[in-house]
């Protein structure tokens, strides 16, 4: 668990660990460089619990950092990512355990997620379309669908194989993503449709920043296209960052920087779905102008 000025929902985040069905497990906490209550909490749920909980205390690394310091310090056969702000559900990790366990060349578990506010209310439960035999290497890098990364359990000998979190993608978003595809182009992936974690939105959320996050996948795109997988999917997976990003232009009511990137992803793959949103975004930028007064 990396903690950085986390001490709004720490013990939230905590209480859900300590929570689970399954209890031989350790949890790790990294407080990245904190500078509010973070540590202090952390330690005194250390000193309740003992041996099945450590802190470790570092300069700010970020999050790939806090996260790479935590699975080399980690003494379990499998890692479980669970950030300080989200919150398990009691029976993640051990159906999640139980399914690697009955899948050996699987090389990770993850589920769903049930969304909700800095206050803990719940908002909504994303619809998952993973379907079994999927491609989960091409489905992931052209944006098809998703991992929650508090849902995630995989296991250890695999950053032996595939590496861990790339220091590149520290502070910008998608370092989750870059590690999944990695174990994805080697072992199968098991999608558990049950919500097994609440992921909460807040203020301080890294994908709130959608300048970073279009850099970040940018970056993802350019990082695969120089595999073996990847190569032939470039174009696809530029259109996607590019249409995805239009969408969130979009909501958010940047029509001219929708427009841009909606022709930026019909440059790279024609797709009806970008001439559909494209098309959307003109005739909303037309409706606003006929409402303007004269």
């Amino acid at each position: 668990m990396p903690a950085y000025n986390a001490e709004r929902f720490l013990a939230a985040a905590l209480d859900s660990a300590l929570a689970q069905t399954l209890r031989d497990f350790e949890i790790v906490v990294i407080d990245d460089g904190s500078t509010d209550a973070t540590g202090a909490i952390a330690a005194r749920y250390a000193a309740q619990h003992g041996p099945c909980m450590r802190i470790v205390h570092q300069a700010n690394q970020g999050l790939c950092g806090a996260r790479n310091t935590a699975m080399k310090v980690a003494r379990g056969t499998y890692f479980a990512m669970l950030d300080a702000d989200d919150e398990w559900l009691p029976q993640h990790l051990a159906d999640s355990i139980a399914a690697l366990e009955k899948n050996p060349e699987a090389g990770f578990v993850h589920a769903n997620i049930e969304r909700i506010d800095a206050q803990g209310t719940r908002l909504s439960v994303p619809p998952r379309y993973w379907r079994e035999g999927d491609d989960a290497f091409a489905r992931l890098f052209l944006r098809e669908e998703h991992v929650s990364c508090p849902t995630v359990v995989f296991r250890r000998e695999l950053i032996e194989q595939v590496g861990a979190f790339d220091p590149r993608f520290n502070r910008l978003g998608c370092e989750d993503r870059d590690l999944w595809l990695r174990i994805a182009a080697v072992r199968d992936v098991i999608f558990l449709p049950d919500v097994h974690a609440r992921y909460r939105l807040h203020d301080a959320n890294v994908s709130a920043n959608l300048e970073k996050m279009r850099c970040a996948r940018l970056l993802l795109v350019e990082k695969f296209a120089h595999t073996p997988r990847g190569r032939p999917l470039r174009r696809a997976a530029l259109a996607a960052v590019y249409q995805g990003s239009g969408d969130e232009l979009l909501d958010t009511g940047r029509r001219v920087a929708a427009l841009r990137a909606y022709g930026n992803a019909l440059l790279r793959r024609p797709s009806w779905r970008a001439c559909k949103n494209l098309l959307r975004c003109l005739l909303r930028a037309r409706a606003k102008a006929a409402a303007s007064p004269a």
